[in-house]
């Protein structure tokens, strides 16, 4: 697996009350099969993507799971290109409707569902409807309730488990990629603001799968902007009939929707969202994803420097508290990518565009917030550098051919990599002169063929390289954090060996020479 841990400029600055922190990323391997319009689950343990299309908006009848640094394609029993997928209590994941031929056009019946533990599709009975940008729920009894079409008629249909799917209401209103949420164990809310066909649909209407339809004030007011793929009830959960929604006003204003069990409300935030970053406006999408283990909701947005932002949303606290992340500038805004939001603060993306919607990508970015981070310590994060731009170091799990280290237990590398990694920042061993492999080995009581092997396998560098990387972000810390400074103080604390050396190493890190690098920084 190779990685590409994103180096980032370690600064954290407030704004009208929310802070904003760098966050890192690493770039796993990418998808078999470049997609967009597919689903994004994970599933047993797996980030597993299904369905979408590929390349020239050609239909993929796969799926992808991702296990042990790569992914693997599965045949899947029908295309399912923007059609839904909803996460079973079972932990299996039923797939539904989508496109029926390349290019966007028509709609499909087929019906299957995916078992984790075997990587197999089976199939179930076919939708009443043929469908596409439909969304489905599970409803306490266990059967699907399903909403939502695209350029065709639209109607709500359920399929109780061991029967056939079967219209069971006509909406008020036709919709597409409604939100289906549930409220209650027999009842569900069905609502959006844009039809079958892609207008705008009359404000606030509700339609209750059990009761009359009604309109509710707060979606007068507010709107929803949700796209053109489902929205998952599963990624919008709180609680047991609980959701957050984002939301939008007519002046640019953003909030988040709360719906408990049926009644509508705004959330209260410690500070209102953001709508300006440190280098000016950003542009939130509008999905939102929850990760309800630790109590938080994440959105995600972008600024015109193609930095990807994510804000998240301490929805246990009261008022919510608000913090939001930033990455360096990514090489193209990434539009429609799947995402999830996982444990300990990291957020997976998969897959989308950058230009066109016939031109996807296979990119998969695991994104590392602050909270994440604070275990590892020191004054920096993993990687800091300056605006001048990227600057990556390619953490590449390659092995070796030397007979030599076949020998060397490669199990214990992920463990070993972290005791290293902890004592050159606890430590900051780099810092001196004439460190060798040698004092790591002893410092970690092993020996430095271990050593040697662990870096080289994990993160694809030497060992004179791996410490060369660290004196070199020190220095650039250094220089950012006080720019009166000396260079040649700088290059001592850093612990090269001399000035030339120094100079030598900084360019060939950063591609530029440290006096350049530090007159493009900003003042501290």
């Amino acid at each position: 697996m190779n990685l590409l841990l994103t180096v980032i400029l370690a600064v954290s600055v407030n704004v009208k009350g929310v802070p904003f922190t760098p966050m890192t990323y690493e770039r796993l391997p990418a998808l078999e099969t470049p997609r967009e319009a597919h689903s994004l689950e994970l599933c047993n343990g797996e980030y597993t993507v299904f369905g979408g299309h590929t390349t020239g908006f050609v239909s993929t009848n796969t799926a992808e799971y991702f296990r042990r640094g790569k992914w693997h394609t599965l045949k899947t029993l029908y295309p399912h290109d923007a059609g839904f997928a909803v996460k079973l209590r079972s932990g299996e994941v039923m797939l539904g409707g989508g496109y029926e031929k390349d290019f966007g056009v028509g709609q499909t019946w087929g019906i299957e569902v995916y078992d984790p533990a075997t990587h197999s599709f089976s199939p179930r009975p076919i939708l009443d409807q043929k469908r596409t940008h439909a969304t489905a729920a599970e409803m306490a009894d266990g059967s699907i309730l399903v909403a939502g079409n695209w350029y065709a008629p639209d109607a709500l249909e359920s399929y109780p488990p061991g029967e056939q799917f079967a219209i069971v209401k006509q909406p008020s209103l036709a919709r597409s990629v409604p939100y289906v949420l549930l409220t209650a164990e027999d009842n569900a809310f069905i609502f959006g603001d844009m039809d079958n066909y892609g207008e705008a649909l009359p404000e606030g209407w509700v339609d209750p799968l059990q009761g009359e339809p009604f309109q509710e004030m707060l979606l007068q007011e507010w709107s929803l902007g949700n796209g053109h793929m489902p929205c998952p009830p599963s990624h919008l959960a709180i609680g047991e009939y609980s959701y957050l929604i984002p939301v939008f006003h007519a002046d640019g204003q953003h909030a988040i929707l709360l719906i408990d069990h049926g009644r509508f409300s705004l959330l209260e935030t410690a500070s209102p969202l953001p709508e300006k970053g440190p280098w000016g406006a950003l542009k939130w999408e509008a999905g939102l994803k929850v990760e309800s283990t630790s109590g938080t909701a994440w959105m995600q947005g972008y600024d015109a420097d193609s930095r990807l932002y994510l804000m998240r949303i301490d929805y246990k606290e009261t008022p919510a508290g608000l913090e939001v992340f930033y990455s360096e500038p990514l090489d193209a805004i990434i539009h429609k990518a799947a995402a999830l939001a996982l444990p300990d603060g990291d957020y997976l993306m998969a897959g989308g565009f950058a230009e066109s919607t016939y031109d996807t990508l296979g990119d998969v970015l695991l994104f590392h917030t602050q909270p994440q981070q604070k275990h590892i310590a020191g004054w920096w994060w993993l990687l800091a550098v300056g605006a001048a731009g990227s600057i990556g170091l390619f953490f590449g799990l390659r092995r070796r051919k030397n007979p030599e280290q076949e020998t060397v237990p490669e199990k214990t590398y992920p463990a070993l990599q972290e005791r290293i990694v902890q004592l050159m920042e606890q430590e900051q061993l780099f810092r001196k002169p004439d460190l060798r492999i040698a004092d790591i080995a002893t410092r970690l009581h092993t020996n430095t063929t271990y050593i040697s092997a662990c870096i080289n396998s994990q993160m694809g560098l030497s060992f004179p390289r791996f410490v060369t990387a660290y004196r070199v972000r020190f220095a650039q810390e250094q220089m950012r954090l006080y720019p009166e400074k000396k260079l040649a103080s700088i290059s001592e604390e850093a612990g090269f060996a001399s000035e030339n050396s120094f100079f030598r190493s900084f360019k060939a890190e950063t591609g530029c020479a440290p006096a350049e690098w530090k007159q493009q920084q900003p003042m501290p």
